[in-house]
């Protein structure tokens, strides 16, 4: 399944109660994913992944067994993250499927660090594969869209 956004383009017809239910679940990925990581759970976050899965982010490409301890080491060294997950934007082709998830990542220094607040708005670009036990993602990609810093100082 290729990335072309003209496959969301309307008219857009009812789905069926079967694909509904897909969509739920592909939606919830994401959502898992953002929970482990806010909550600093890494099996929780692993767990969206399929085992032969690919992450593919703006400073580090590699398989998910590589590429997700990286970006958990990276969350936790925040006093503390919150993702926002916002739009979502699915697309199921059979036993395939392509979602799209806007989100606000908040990352919240430690007060008078060294570490800025960070602040970045993201889209994860999830390849995702219907398996015996559920959709699980199979490639990541995320796309930064923007991202702030500022001090971490007592008023912010």
């Amino acid at each position: 399944m290729h990335d072309d956004i003209n496959r969301w383009a309307g008219p857009l017809v009812p789905p069926s109660v079967e694909e509904l239910a897909d969509r739920y679940a592909l939606g919830q990925l994401v959502k898992v994913y953002a929970l482990g990581a806010d909550m600093r759970d890494y099996d929780l976050m692993r767990s969206v992944f399929a085992d032969d899965a690919f992450g593919q982010g703006s400073t580090k490409s590699a398989p998910i067994d590589e590429y997700l301890p990286f970006v958990f080491k990276g969350a936790s060294a925040y006093q503390a993250t919150q993702h926002n997950i916002t739009n979502q934007h699915i697309s199921i082709v059979g036993d395939e499927a392509v979602v799209w998830s806007y989100a606000i990542a908040i990352h919240k220094a430690e007060i008078g660090g060294d570490k800025p607040h960070l602040n970045i708005g993201v889209q994860y670009r999830d390849k995702c594969r219907r398996t015996s036990k559920g959709w699980l993602i199979t490639h990541r990609q995320v796309v930064v869209q923007w991202s702030e810093r500022f001090e971490a100082k007592a008023d912010s």
